[in-house]
């Protein structure tokens, strides 16, 4: 069973986590600060405590700054090294023009005598406390640099956050936003007040510090929010291809003999009657043999039947001409769309189960199962087609066009799935989070395609995490269904290629589970398998110890009963001690064979 991992699951978000923890650790030098004031009368330690005053509120100011630098330019990486190497951005001059008075304040803070006024007389009534005691002033140096400082800490962060926040449309993302740049203006209010006042001889730093303070807390609560950073930090592909692109309601099912294609046929029913879809299934073989094949994969089709959810009908009355193709078949189409909704459907679902039929020549035909009028511009009407791979023998320049335009699943290789040679049946494997220990001459490219035929055949979607090169990478490029993370050192930040692959820094571990986070969250209440090629790569990368950590981090996140992981390792690679250490954490462990 999977081991009790950390208990936070953000855990992984410790490089913004440490910017505001910094920024509160520096808070709390104002109170010590009025420590001194209030306990010691040596004119020293007042200097000291002031220039420690001044110097730590600097430091909230770069950090804050950096931090609204950084969340603006995400996911692209701020660093000097980023700025030095890059061409010239704005935002960049900006920020260096918002350092300006922070330096000035820092150098003239601890070398000009005259910034700081320590004069036995100088006195500062405390308000609430209603003391006087004496004080070490800002001088007319420090407090015109200090007007400068606080004017562009409450306005640069802002401006910062309100032109990031434009670019959200998430109500809680922009909420965070507002929430956060907020509570730094009022802290800057605050501070600016606190001077004002302090000059004219009245000290309120004692309710500025606790008021500061609370608004900090308020800022990490909205920071810290997981909805708001799985929807602001994590980069994932979409879910489903582009709307605007052609076909991407149509799906081939290619097959082999016999009746193992009513397994994804069955599971294309029920995700349609699941979405409140009419469902017709138009069939090629004897109307027996087709009842006889759903009904054994789960269908109930008398209740179906009964409720109008399904209903069958012979391929032959939308093909009445055998051997032509006609637009019967796409204007049909479009009617019982029509009558779907008109009855209550939200929409239709058509099985078109060809077997081993086709017109001849078949390039054709190609042009017809590409007819853009098998969709509806609402994405109402979803259209499986599924062939006999014996259609398409010896037709392969017919079958890369069609692959070319429609989301093609071909189950007619092999339809040895993965739960199966595990000894379970689909159903008691999901969920499961497994280590598949491979060995480099085994069998492991064989385990991956039954992995992938498996998500494919039940309709499911799969995640890859790999690396080009990879048997594996080559495999999930082709599946329709997968989405593919490939784990390279060409790119410093995640970078999208298309729909369905993105780039991902191959060292950066913040980044991979950011991904993998927001793919969660947009693919929950759904079933899918997530396949991590490999462990290995990590261990010699990283190092064991942060790769355990990665691994934990990541299984924490797919604690659901809805996600397959599959995390392969080479077995061969590490000794007994390495693999006993990461086979604790899985559900159970999987070995390849040998060749």
């Amino acid at each position: 069973m999977i081991r009790s991992l950390v208990k936070d699951p953000l855990s992984y978000f410790q490089s913004y986590k440490n910017y505001f923890v910094a920024i509160y650790l520096a808070f709390l030098s104002f109170p010590a600060s009025d420590l001194v004031f209030i306990f010691s009368s040596d004119l020293s330690w007042m200097r000291f405590a002031t220039q420690a005053f001044i110097t730590s509120g600097v430091l909230i100011a770069i950090l804050w700054g950096f931090v609204s630098t950084r969340l603006y330019l995400y996911p692209e990486p701020f660093s000097l090294k980023r700025i030095l190497s890059s061409p010239v951005r704005p935002i960049f001059l900006i920020y260096a023009l918002y350092l300006v008075p922070m330096i000035l304040g820092i150098v003239a803070g601890w070398t000009v005598p005259s910034a700081i006024l320590t004069d036995p007389s100088n006195q500062v009534t405390y308000v609430l406390e209603g003391v006087m005691l004496p004080s070490a002033n800002l001088g007319p140096i420090l407090l015109g640099i200090g007007a400068v400082l606080v004017t562009a800490f409450i306005l640069y962060p802002l401006a910062v956050l309100s032109r990031l926040r434009s670019r959200f449309k998430d109500k809680e993302v922009r909420q965070a936003l507002r929430i956060i740049a907020s509570a730094f203006g009022a802290i800057s209010v605050t501070l600016l007040i606190g001077m004002a006042l302090a000059f004219l001889g009245y000290s309120i730093r004692g309710s500025a510090n606790l008021l500061s303070v609370a608004l900090i807390v308020v800022a990490v609560r909205a920071f810290r929010k997981p909805t708001f950073l799985k929807s602001f930090l994590g980069v994932v592909p979409s879910l489903e291809s582009s709307p605007t692109a052609s076909h991407s309601d149509q799906t081939i099912l290619i097959h082999g003999p016999g009746a193992e294609k009513f397994g994804p046929i069955s599971k294309y029913i029920i995700d349609g009657v699941s979405q409140h879809n009419r469902v017709i299934y138009f069939h090629h073989d004897d109307e027996t043999a087709v009842r006889e094949g759903l009904s054994r994969r789960g269908i109930d089709l008398t209740k179906f039947t009964l409720k109008g959810s399904l209903r069958l009908q012979s391929l032959e009355s939308i093909y009445p001409n055998k051997g032509m193709v006609e637009d019967t078949p796409l204007e049909l189409a479009q009617e019982l769309l029509a009558e779907a909704k008109t009855l209550g459907s939200e929409g239709l679902s058509v099985v078109l189960d060809y077997d081993d039929f086709a017109v001849r020549p078949l390039h054709k035909f190609v042009q017809h199962l590409t007819d853009p009028r098998w969709s509806s511009p609402d994405h109402s009407l979803h259209v499986l087609m599924a062939f006999d791979s014996a259609v398409f023998r010896g037709e392969e320049p017919s079958l890369a066009k069609l692959e070319g335009k429609i989301r093609t699943l071909d189950l007619s290789e092999s339809m040895v799935t993965f739960s199966r040679t595990v000894g379970l049946s689909h159903e008691e494997i999901t969920g499961r989070k497994l280590l598949f220990e491979f060995d480099p001459q085994g069998d492991s490219d064989r385990i991956f395609k039954s992995v992938l035929a498996e998500s494919a055949s039940n309709f499911e979607r799969t995640v890859v995490f790999t690396r080009k090169g990879r048997p594996l990478y080559s495999m999930a490029i082709r599946q329709p269904a997968a989405k593919v993370f490939v784990l390279t050192s060409r790119v410093s930040y995640p970078k999208v290629e298309n729909e369905n692959l993105v780039l991902l820094p191959s060292y950066d571990t913040s980044l991979l589970l950011d991904a993998l986070n927001k793919t969660i969250e947009a693919y929950a209440g759904s079933s899918f398998t997530i396949i991590f090629d490999s462990i290995t790569h990590f261990i010699f990368t990283l190092g064991p110890e942060r790769t355990y950590s990665l691994v934990r981090q990541a299984l924490e996140l797919m604690i659901s009963d809805q996600i397959t992981a599959i995390f392969a390792m080479n077995s061969k690679a590490h000794d007994q001690k390495t693999m006993a250490t990461f086979e604790n954490m899985f559900d159970q462990f999987q070995k390849s064979e040998r060749n």
